[in-house]
């Protein structure tokens, strides 16, 4: 495969991560297709090391602990959320007061 194929292969699998959590939100599918995703860029990212002339061993080895990290991230927000009483607004937020239509 050339660079341009792996480069399109690392942008299918954005776009198939997006697809997939604009279509099933849940936990359990948004678990699934981002572990699928990391994976996925991983072996990507090998191989483009590889086409640029580095080892792409690292990138393979560290494909599944680091989709693994997803399971444990998952993990702690669920059980946050177990013993968390419900929030229903987020107390804190990236966008600015005009956007959360927060009087100053």
């Amino acid at each position: 495969m050339s660079i341009h194929g792996t480069c399109q292969d690392i942008k299918a699998n954005a776009a198939s991560l997006s697809h997939a959590m604009r279509c099933d939100p849940s936990d359990a599918a948004a678990q699934a297709a981002l572990k699928e995703f990391i994976q996925r860029t991983y072996s990507d990212l090998a191989s483009l090391a590889w086409h640029l002339g580095a080892d792409g061993d690292v990138f393979q080895r560290e494909a599944v602990p680091a989709s693994e990290l997803v399971d444990d991230v998952y993990f702690a927000i669920n059980r946050e959320k177990e013993f968390e009483a419900p929030a229903y607004r987020q107390p804190y937020s990236t966008l600015n007061h005009a956007q959360q239509g927060i009087a100053r």
